[in-house]
């Protein structure tokens, strides 16, 4: 049996006062011969400006009040604010920016001929960098997002103009794939990273046989945009040649480009690339136009790419260099064994200006010991000139997934007619000779 006391006398308390039942016995069953003492509670309904109220309620019997008492209450206002909180920080997550890069310093020695270099060098296996990426969430599975990146030198704590050169692109992504705009990586650019287990970076790299080597004279005036520079060899009189390196300006990236890459359709993509070349505005021909098309498929170890690309090399002074093309195609692929990852690529340049098309063969392997991984590479390309081959081994220990310490040799012959070297210390021209290299680094990217 419930009874209850007059509900009047209203208490006025301060809005921050929690006030909780409050009972004058401990025990809410008392000894039969005893009368129960009443159970005081304190309500405060709507509309009363702030006052309690008071009221006592008999027990003779086990109840469960369904009074909501003030630290209830309390405790439900806390709840609901942790969920309003919960649901703001959901809405700023549909932006997010990152802060990244990294930083990779060696000591390198790299002898050519009767020259030799020894001393500090960067990029061993990682290039060194610093950027800013991020995206917006637009809804409907649209999203919006910015990639800036800009190299620098850790061994002189400077940048490279620090002016994002290795990327700078705006785009949009969803179920259609995505859209990026600016200067990027081309399509092509990224098979290398499959047939090769040194990529791009460091004394072991297939870059260092990546450019065509003239040692018959001055630069070709219809090379255009080609032609990058005179060389004059540091060797002994019986070695003295001149010469011009070759190299397609859109090899690794391509300014003023639109690409587009499509979503996985069971392990198949595309991607696709047109650069609008130099800022040659309102004249008859733009340096370094370019389209590159790439097919890929990717499913559990195996991974198979085919790219196409095609560089003019006009400039706005030389007309007759607008009709003069670079042309690459790079099928590339690599399959997990498990123990160890194999991989080869097949490379095939065309130089309309020269009249000469290079063959690049790239034979590599990465075997994976824990924390260690051992690699090896062997490259050979030729033309109608012999040209030449090399042959690198390395090591990469990752103390953390951000982090490693590593070790590098490579040889690389020329033969008559082609001089390139292993790293970028020395000159170009050396013809004939064995160029070697070896470098110990770390390093480390956040």
């Amino acid at each position: 049996m419930i009874k209850l006391s007059k509900s009047l006398l209203p208490i006025r308390v301060k809005p921050d006062v929690c006030c909780t039942v409050a009972t004058e016995s401990p025990f809410l069953f008392q000894k039969p011969w005893r009368r129960p003492k009443p159970l005081v509670q304190y309500t405060q309904p709507s509309g009363f400006g702030g006052w309690l109220w008071k009221r006592e309620v008999m027990i003779t019997h086990r109840i469960q009040s369904s009074c909501l008492t003030l630290e209830k209450l309390a405790m439900k206002k806390s709840l609901i604010a942790l969920a309003a909180v919960a649901a703001s920080t959901c809405a700023f997550a549909q932006s997010s920016v990152t802060l990244f890069g990294g930083a990779d310093l060696n000591v390198r020695s790299v002898t050519s001929g009767a020259n030799k270099f020894t001393g500090m060098a960067q990029d061993g296996i990682y290039s060194s960098r610093i950027g800013v990426m991020g995206t917006e969430d637009l809804g409907g599975g649209l999203k919006a997002g910015f990639h800036f990146e800009g190299g620098m030198n850790p061994d002189v704590g400077t940048s490279v103009k620090f002016d994002f050169q290795r990327k700078s692109t705006i785009g949009l992504m969803g179920g259609f794939g995505e859209v990026r705009l600016g200067r990027d990586y081309t399509p092509l650019f990224t098979v290398a990273g499959i047939a090769d287990p040194f990529g791009t970076n460091g004394v072991g790299s297939s870059y260092n046989l990546a450019n065509v080597v003239t040692v018959a004279g001055p630069a070709i005036p219809e090379a255009g945009s080609f032609a990058t520079a005179q060389t004059a060899s540091a060797l002994p009189a019986s070695k003295v040649e001149t010469g011009t390196i070759y190299a397609d300006p859109n090899a690794v990236r391509a300014n003023n480009s639109l690409a587009y890459y499509t979503p996985s359709f069971g392990g198949f993509t595309v991607g696709a690339m047109y650069s609008f070349g130099g800022e040659n505005t309102y004249t008859a021909t733009k340096a370094g136009t370019m389209t590159s098309v790439k097919l890929a498929y990717a499913n559990g170890p195996l991974t198979v790419a085919l790219a196409n690309q095609v560089t003019k090399g006009g400039v706005a002074t030389t007309a007759a260099a607008d009709s003069q093309k670079w042309t690459t195609n790079f099928l590339a692929g690599s399959y997990d064994l498990g123990v160890a990852k194999i991989s080869a690529g097949y490379k095939t340049d065309k130089l309309t200006f020269v009249d000469d098309t290079l063959k690049s063969t790239i034979l590599g392997v990465a075997a994976p010991m824990g924390a260690l991984t051992l690699k090896a590479s062997y490259v050979w390309r030729k033309g109608q000139e012999k040209v030449g081959n090399q042959f690198a081994l390395g090591a990469v220990y990752d103390l953390s997934k951000r982090t490693s310490v590593y070790a590098t040799y490579a040889a690389l012959n020329n033969e008559e007619g082609f001089g390139m070297n292993v790293g970028s210390a020395l000159a170009s021209d050396f013809s004939g000779l064995t160029s070697k290299g070896f470098e110990a680094g770390i390093k480390h990217s956040f």
